[in-house]
């Protein structure tokens, strides 16, 4: 749970974050993946803060807020501290809450982007099963055969 400071020291990074989940076609620029790596490891409020105002954008219901939301979770996965990983896998039902998004057809689209949400929340969903899995096994292994891993 966040502290009030770690809840205070996250409101400065509000406009970084609007900016990164925004509701356009425009890709979040990369600096700022680098940039919500670091606040997944100031601390464990401000990786709390982090996953929470995620979560809640991923409830919006533009398919561009939830591709870039999951583009994040996405790297955060790869390159956010264990914290982060930890806590998203204890809310995992959002994830899988948005692999079944749909709506009505784009004018422009149709149905593509809600297609690429869904891809984006499986595939994200999976990796983070696999990764598990992965880790598991290497543990698993590890205690059969200590002298070959």
């Amino acid at each position: 749970m966040a502290t009030l400071l770690d809840r205070l020291a996250f409101l400065q990074k509000l406009p970084l974050l609007t900016k990164a989940t925004s509701d356009d076609d425009v890709p979040c620029p990369g600096y700022l993946f680098k940039e919500l790596t670091n606040i997944s490891h100031e601390s464990v409020g401000s990786c709390h803060c982090l996953l929470t105002y995620l979560l809640e954008r991923l409830q919006n219901n533009s398919c561009h807020v939830k591709l870039k939301v999951l583009k994040i979770l996405r790297h955060l996965c790869d390159q956010g501290s264990s914290q982060f990983v930890l806590e998203l896998r204890r809310n995992a039902t959002f994830i899988q809450e948005v692999a079944a998004f749909s709506g009505p057809p784009d004018p422009v689209h149709g149905n593509a982007l809600f297609q690429m949400v869904r891809a984006a929340a499986q595939c994200l969903h999976f990796l983070k099963l696999n990764k598990e899995k992965d880790k598991r096994r290497k543990k698993q292994r590890h205690l059969l055969y200590p002298h070959y891993t």
